[in-house]
């Protein structure tokens, strides 16, 4: 695919955390808080607040794994996304249906229940409209899909602003019902007793209002499009559950304060709207009609910008047509994804049985969530090189294996045709993959925080000869996997005729350079080895880094243990990802502190002195910041300062002999003479080995002209 068509297949981040957050607690503050209060206290009681948080925590353990997961995998498509880059295209084709059309019978969901809530609140205020939910419902689908098909950014400042004004209203109702209910205003009406039930019913009605629940691992799916993902994802993902936990704690809470166990019975899903108008009256029951009509927008606008990114992530990896996957190139959206969401859902609001597709939806869902946990558990063990995320499940193992068994073990709780229904779409899912995409292959995440191809990196160890200097194998072993470039080099004196010294040599350099090769490999490396002469050392090293694509460059100085990292930092975009991903590497694997000693002019005016403070400060969030997102531990990161005219003085100032000094290349076009900087202005003054993290360049091998005297003659080992 070419650079062009890539681009345009993708989605520009737009959404900020406020959106994020809105999406999920929208989802989940649909019809659960209106319906299920009611339904769920008539069958436990009071005690149903406890099925709630039971509920509510086997959430938040999905919602701490879908983090880890996100972080890695910033990128539009949510759970079928994740599952089908730790298991494979087949499962993730069953999961990318499953979540997309459990979105849409969802959706299809909350719009009757929207059209159901607007006839209510007008019939409320004497007005009898008849009877046309269907239309109603059919009009929303496809406004809100004309409203996505605009733009992302408008329908989720749209989303924002709902669910900013329904969690407003429910939260001053919730909080007047507790002040009541405590004897605050009025007498107290605590709900009693707690469990006229039992404690068992808590367990089942725990799997019945899951449903409540499904929707916060959605936020995922538009990972591609929330600003600054390693950050904003986790707390979008947690806060959301947090936030619609609260909520509907003080709904039970309320509920069980205003009515008895037996009048819940009765009134079951229209519970809330008497316990609305017991605590303020009639106006109560308009409050909560015109909030559940809040709540089902919000909900089917979140899941149907949500469903269409699903599909969306299915077309761009090839397991639906690749069509679906195009960008409208005034809006910027995925518009005939969203056509995808929005002519289903019109559709099903004609077939009737919704609350059996929205059952079928939420066992769907389970699936998704069931295997979620278990992708954290094997990609924790398979370690890819490109799965490092900002963000890490506490608990583990424990903690996801909880997840993905109570994930599926709700499941067991389901109806059977719900059941029926849901295997069907899997079986559906399963044979248009045989059918259609069997055999195809997909790409490894790019995570936008480190460079996956520095978690494996080939690093070039130039050695004079003979090795006068040990090989610093205390470096060497603190990285995981790697691979080694071995230069053995003679520096001759430029009169001195390569070809002829090579003759003269009579291939002793090469049984030094053999010798090196066997230390290495006897500590279990993998090594290459290539011998050089040259009059221009800084010359011949960069055309080995050229032509065998090194990502590091090791200068070698004798140390028999490394005990800190010493990172001078004089510019933050010093801090790419690739500089970022080598550090990393060697914290996590070694357990060494991360040193970063921040470079300051040496400026001394008063206010020069402000605006140094400042910028330093800033610098050092930032840095922080950069190194924590690929993975660093906080623990492990250290800061300091030194007032210097340029590095090299401040290496000399600050090293210590059992530091590896940590460069970046500033300039791979200069790169020669930053090599022959390194070598005679920073590493002849320190007595510790220097690790410089090399930038890309695209340039032709040999470019140098036939007659320049920097050329070498070189040896390979084969």
């Amino acid at each position: 695919m070419s650079n062009t068509t890539k681009n345009k297949s993708s989605l520009s981040r737009t959404l900020s955390l406020r959106v994020a957050i809105s999406i999920g607690v929208g989802i989940m503050v649909g019809a659960g808080i209106f319906v299920f209060p009611g339904i769920a206290s008539g069958q436990a009681g009071p005690a149903a607040i406890l099925s709630f948080l039971l509920a509510g925590i086997i959430a938040l353990i999905v919602a701490l794994c879908t983090a880890e997961l996100a972080t890695a995998m910033p990128a539009s498509g949510g759970g079928y996304y994740f599952v089908s880059r730790t298991f494979g295209p087949f499962w993730g084709m069953l999961i990318g249906v499953g979540q997309w059309l459990g979105l849409v019978f969802a959706s299809a969901f909350y719009l009757y229940g929207f059209g159901s809530y607007l006839l209510d609140l007008l019939k409320e205020i004497g007005y009898q409209p008849g009877d046309p939910i269907i239309l109603i419902g059919l009009a929303t689908a496809l406004l809100l899909t004309f409203i996505n098909i605009l733009g992302t950014k408008g329908a989720g400042k749209l989303q924002n602003n709902v669910v900013l004004v329904l969690t407003g209203i429910l939260t001053l109702l919730f909080m007047y019902g507790v002040l009541q209910a405590l004897g605050i205003i009025g007498e107290a009406s605590l709900p009693k007793p707690f469990a006229p039930m039992g404690y068992s019913p808590v367990f089942g009605v725990s799997a019945l209002i899951f449903t409540s629940y499904l929707g916060f691992v959605q936020i995922a799916t538009m990972g591609g499009e929330i600003i600054n993902p390693q950050r904003n994802l986790p707390r979008a993902l947690v806060g959301s559950v947090l936030i619609v936990l609260v909520l509907y704690f003080l709904a039970l809470f309320v509920t069980n304060s205003v009515l008895t166990v037996d009048q819940l019975k009765d009134l079951g899903e229209t519970a809330i709207v008497e316990v609305a108008r017991g605590l303020i009256g009639d106006i109560g029951a308009l409050i909560v009609l015109f909030a559940g009509l809040l709540a089902t927008f919000s909900s089917a606008n979140a899941s149907i910008l949500s469903s269409s990114r699903t599909i969306f992530a299915l077309s761009k990896d090839g397991l639906v047509p690749e069509w679906i996957s195009a960008i409208h190139e005034r809006f910027g959206t995925p518009h005939r994804a969203l056509f995808l969401v929005g002519l289903p859902i019109a559709g099903i609001l004609f077939v009737g049985n919704l609350e059996v597709l929205a059952e079928t939806a939420s066992l769907l869902h389970l699936v998704i969530y069931g295997l979620i946990c278990a992708c954290v558990l094997k990609l924790r063990l398979d370690r890819p090189i490109w799965y490092v995320p900002s963000f890490k499940t506490p608990g583990y193992p424990v903690l996801p294996a909880v997840g993905m068994l109570a994930g599926f073990g709700l499941i067991v709780f389901m109806k059977p045709l719900s059941l029926i229904l849901g295997g069907a779409v899997l079986l559906a899912s399963a044979l248009f993959y045989l059918a259609y995409a069997k055999g195809k292959t997909l790409s490894n995440p790019s995570p936008p925080h480190i460079e996956p191809q520095l978690r494996q990196p080939r690093i070039l160890l130039p050695i004079s000869l003979p090795l006068e200097k040990p090989i610093p194998l205390a470096i060497l072993r603190s990285f995981t996997d790697l691979e080694i470039l071995l230069m053995g080099y003679k520096e001759l004196k430029e009169q001195t005729s390569p070809e002829q010294f090579e003759k003269d040599d009579d291939g002793e350099s090469q049984k030094e350079l053999d010798k090196a090769k066997k230390e290495l490999e006897d500590e279990s490396f993998d090594v290459d080895t290539e011998l050089v002469f040259t009059s221009d050392v800084a010359q011949a090293i960069d055309n080995v880094i050229l032509e065998y694509d090194c990502q590091a460059l090791l200068v070698v100085k004798p140390i028999k243990e490394l005990n800190r990292l010493l990172i001078p930092v004089y510019d933050i975009h010093q801090l790419s990802k690739r500089y970022a991903t080598v550090i990393y590497e060697l914290t996590k694997a070694s357990g060494l502190p991360a040193s970063l000693m921040f470079i300051e002019s040496t400026e001394s005016s008063e206010e020069s002195e402000n605006k140094k403070a400042k910028d330093t400060s800033a610098m050092k969030r930032e840095a922080i910041n950069r190194l924590k997102q690929a993975g660093v531990n906080r623990k492990q990161i250290e800061s300091s300062s030194v007032q210097v005219s340029d590095i090299s003085e401040a290496v000399k100032e600050k090293h210590q002999a059992d530091d590896l000094v940590i460069l970046v290349e500033a300039n791979a076009k200069e790169r020669e003479n930053f090599i022959n900087k390194i070598r005679g202005e920073i590493s002849d003054k320190i007595d510790c080995p220097l690790l410089v993290v090399l930038e890309k360049r695209q340039q032709e091998k040999d470019s140098e002209p036939e007659d320049s005297p920097a050329k070498e003659v070189k040896k390979e080992d084969n």
